[in-house]
């Protein structure tokens, strides 16, 4: 599995776990990745995993990647 990949599951895991301690279970909120500076080797294990959501300062940036 990607580092990348494990980052998300971990950051995941924790989010849920705090709001299991705040018994706040419904209020999953999104992550976004910024993928600013990153290149699509780095993104790609995200979108195959299933992630979706991401940050992108430069337009032009953007559409190179998300074409």
């Amino acid at each position: 599995m990607h580092k990348t990949v494990q980052n998300l599951i971990s950051i995941q895991n924790l989010i849920k776990s705090k709001l299991e301690d705040l018994n706040k279970k419904n209020s999953i909120p999104k992550i976004i990745a910024v993928s600013k500076t990153f290149k699509m080797d780095h993104i790609l294990p995200l979108i195959k995993y299933g992630h979706l959501d991401y940050g992108e300062n430069k337009v032009q940036e953007a559409l190179e990647k998300w074409t």
